[in-house]
């Protein structure tokens, strides 16, 4: 028997998803306590519905829509519907999509955007048949810091040092500035606009930007990177970590249009690698965008590995205009 259930913020339903996920994507996995901090950094005045799919009594399969944070345009909406490997092909992936569906129909959104992984064909046949198309691809590279050769990147750091430029770690400028993370939120404003992105993005406001920073919610600020020029922030790249996991992540890599081209990005890069390394992790991973290929390719240089594929595709909703 097939029941659609709410999802309840309890750790049962988080480690439900967290069971479903895991086994979908056994290399890059997400347990419990992080859905629960993205839970907690999702804007509250943006829809965030879900859903737990039951076959049998058993927690087998999740799904949800969605407005990101940095969504700026409320026609845009994500969806997922997620099985667990054991249990598909019994018809809870349809039950779930249907569900959903209805339930986005109050929002009227004009786009729905939905990740699948490259390699699940049933997931792809799924998204075919329901009318989406293709937008762009994102894929996970990882860094293997026991394997990295820092060598090739000698004098890196010095010469955008060397342009009257400071690099300096989250935390030191937090200390030494009480205006550092204004500053901070001044710099996002400007360049959140270039992030890679299959729906307008804009910077959230302040209260719910600095969220995002806090280290209960995995920032690393002696792990992140700021460069100064002049007194203000010009170039960064953050790398934050959740439930003590081995490898870190980077948030994000950022420079300002002005200061593109001077090797900034790399050498703050190369400040978050060696942050780590000394911290002792096993690896960095980082998400990269089909439509930023100068940013792969700095992480290709550095060492990354190119992981699984995740095609992000796009459905128009046909809204029928009232007049």
């Amino acid at each position: 028997m097939i029941t659609i259930r709410p999802f309840q913020c309890t750790e049962t339903d988080y480690q439900a998803m967290a069971t479903v996920y895991s086994a979908l994507v056994p290399d890059a996995p997400l347990n419990a306590v992080e859905w629960r901090v993205r839970d907690e950094l999702h804007h509250p005045q943006l829809a965030l519905y879900r859903v737990i799919g039951e076959l049998n009594g058993t927690a087998a399969g999740y799904a949800e829509y969605y407005q990101p944070t940095w969504c700026a345009d409320s026609d845009h909406i994500e969806a997922l519907v997620y099985v667990h490997p054991a249990y598909q092909g019994q018809g809870l992936g349809v039950a779930l999509w249907q569900h959903t569906q209805q339930a986005w129909q109050a929002l009227r959104p004009r786009y729905v955007l939905a990740r699948v992984r490259e390699d699940w064909r049933a997931g792809l046949a799924f998204a075919a048949r329901r009318g989406f198309r293709e937008d762009r691809r994102v894929w996970v590279s990882r860094l293997d810091l026991a394997g990295f050769d820092p060598t090739p990147f000698h004098g890196a750091i010095e010469r955008v040092t060397g342009q009257q430029i400071e690099l300096h770690s989250f935390a030191t400028l937090a200390t030494a500035d009480a205006n550092f993370w204004r500053k901070l939120y001044e710099f996002e404003r400007h360049t959140t606009g270039d992030m890679p992105s299959a729906f307008p993005v804009a910077i959230p406001a302040y209260e719910q930007w600095i969220k995002l920073y806090q280290p209960d919610h995995g920032a690393l600020w002696a792990g992140s990177f700021a460069a100064i020029a002049d007194g203000q922030v010009v170039g960064i790249s953050t790398l934050e970590t959740l439930d003590n996991d081995t490898d870190l992540e980077v948030g994000f890599t950022a420079v300002h249009r002005e200061y593109r081209g001077r090797g900034i990005a790399l050498a703050l890069k190369l400040c978050a690698i060696e942050y780590a390394r000394s911290l002792g992790a096993s690896g960095i991973r980082t998400d990269n965008d089909s439509t930023n290929l100068p940013m792969w390719h700095i992480n290709q240089r550095l060492g990354f590995q190119r992981g699984p594929v995740w095609i992000v595709f796009r459905r128009h909703e046909q809204i029928e205009e009232v007049t």
